[in-house]
């Protein structure tokens, strides 16, 4: 029976690690098609720092509350320059921020509509998928 119990310790033990290393999300929508499809799953893995063409997994600013997760790819992070097609002021992106945009632009509700995304909601990164041609 202590073998039983060591063994139910080191299963949730394990449990708890992968939990704060991996995200597993669905992929809602069409935003990211076609590099991503609707009702897709993908595992997200949570890193400390985040690049220009990473696709990230994030849960938007506090009042948005219709999907738990979003997936996009990040467009700016903090420092680069604001691309042209986000409206704001800031001639920079601020620090602990990032942009993102679905790779299917005319149907993503990203940073043209969310604004920044802060880095604390951000919860991984997907392995590595490529843009689409031509985005």
């Amino acid at each position: 029976m202590a073998g039983l119990a060591v063994v139910v310790v080191v299963l949730v033990a394990l449990v708890v690690l992968l939990r704060r290393r991996y995200v597993v999300a669905r992929v809602r929508g069409h935003s990211m098609s076609p590099t991503f499809h609707d009702g897709e799953r993908v595992v997200a893995t949570r890193r400390r720092h985040y690049r220009v063409g990473d696709v990230i997994v994030f849960r938007p600013r506090t009042g948005v509350t219709d999907v738990a997760w979003r997936i996009k790819r990040i467009a700016a992070v903090a420092g680069d320059p604001v691309p042209a097609w986000l409206e704001t002021d800031d001639p920079v992106v601020p620090a602990g921020r990032v942009v993102v945009v679905g790779d299917n632009t005319g149907h993503s509700q990203d940073s043209r509509q969310l604004g920044y995304i802060a880095l604390a909601g951000v919860a991984g990164a997907v392995p590595h998928r490529p843009a689409p041609e031509g985005s």
